[in-house]
């Protein structure tokens, strides 16, 4: 049994920048990207390349990028039959700067991304039907992750809730019970257990306040709260209704330094999240440990799904047994070739973009948060 991600894909202009530009300050950054990206389409990604059969369900426009971005998923072995086009909308783009410390800011264009609805959500019913777990966020419009829930539920899957973005009006009360796991950060898991947006949202700036949060947000229906901590010491803390907070930590020997480049970490996690669940029987503890491996590996590479690793990248104790079976669980037929094909894949799918977009790599200015890009398709 495998994934199905409903949710965004996008193509990705990314900016290596000194620091972020401050209001109205020019800024000479060092390198122009374009990748692939989205939220859901990362989660795919980083499912598939550990080894799961992934169904992605997603709107994309009839552009050059939309092409480049249905071929990037074929070569990294994610099922496209329900990526759908629209010329009602270009394909959504994300503008990213990348500072020398890691840390990243994003501002996104949906496209077509806004033109998800329930009737996709309808038309993929044979993916549901051949999945164990759903990944859903909110980089495609709220009714189509809500659908997306109710299908997931019907079909039985264990249905799982990226609040990311955060959210900027309070979501459907019939949302939160449909959810078998909500994953938020310390922000939307404030903005969650508010009255609007921004107003009544429960502090977390304390450990105790995170966890009563999380609570608040259980009390609201969810099965169980995974809530990712990265600037604290901890990459996630799991809370379940009447137990304990459970922290989970980075390994040591993975504990950087420095960090490369955060974007996409915490999609690579909830992507190794669905993985283990769906296609190593893990119950939802103990599939945490690796997820946080994987997020950890993300962190220390360039780039979002090019920084996700293959299985044989990681320790074998990851993948554990199918449950009830007691035997370690044989990795798919396909996994072998996919992992000799897919490092390739990854590190010319960049290259690829470019080709298909009429871009390359370039230096370029950052105006007050603006790329300014120079190459052979204009400015981005």
């Amino acid at each position: 049994m495998g994934v199905v991600v409903v949710g965004s894909a996008n193509v990705d202009l990314v900016t290596n920048a000194p620091r972020f530009a401050e209001p109205g300050e020019t800024l000479m950054a060092t390198q122009f990207e374009q990748l692939f990206g989205g939220k859901g389409a990362n989660q795919a990604v980083a499912a598939s390349l550990l080894g799961s059969s992934v169904f992605m369900v997603a709107k994309l426009g009839t552009d050059s990028l939309g092409e480049a971005s249905i071929a990037n998923f074929h070569s990294l072995g994610v099922d496209t039959s329900h990526v759908t086009t629209t010329g009602a909308a270009a394909s959504g783009v994300a503008q990213i700067t990348v500072a020398a410390s890691g840390q990243n800011q994003i501002l996104i264009v949906p496209g077509a991304n806004g033109e998800l609805c329930a009737a996709d959500i309808d038309a993929a019913a044979p993916a549901f039907a051949a999945s164990r777990v759903l990944l859903t966020q909110l980089e495609v419009p709220v009714p189509a992750t809500l659908a997306a829930l109710k299908a997931g539920r019907a079909a039985g899957l264990t249905t799982v809730f990226n609040s990311a973005p955060a959210p900027t009006e309070p979501l459907p009360d019939e949302l939160y019970p449909l959810c078998d796991v909500v994953c938020p950060n310390e922000t939307e898991t404030a903005l969650l257990t508010g009255e609007t947006a921004l107003a009544r949202s429960m502090p977390t700036d304390t450990i105790e306040e995170c966890e009563a949060a999380a609570r608040a947000i259980l009390a609201k229906g969810s099965g169980a709260v995974v809530m990712t901590l990265g600037g604290r010491g901890r990459r996630c803390m799991l809370v379940l209704p009447g137990q304990p907070a459970t922290h989970v930590q980075v390994p040591p020997h993975l504990r950087a330094e420095s960090v490369a480049d955060t974007t996409g970490a915490g999609d690579g996690f909830l992507g190794a999240l669905a993985h283990l669940m769906a296609s190593c029987g893990k119950p939802l503890a103990e599939a945490l440990p690796g997820a946080v491996h994987v997020a950890s590996i993300s962190v220390q590479r360039r780039g979002a799904q090019s920084s996700y690793p293959l299985a044989a990248e990681l320790p074998p104790d990851i993948f554990g047994v199918e449950a009830g079976d007691g035997e370690p669980k044989a990795a798919p037929a396909p996994l072998a070739k996919q992992q000799t094909e897919a490092a390739p894949r990854r590190s010319h799918h960049r290259s690829r973009l470019a080709a298909a977009a009429g871009w390359h790599a370039v230096d370029t200015l950052v105006t007050s948060g603006m790329v300014l890009g120079v190459g052979t398709g204009g400015a981005a």
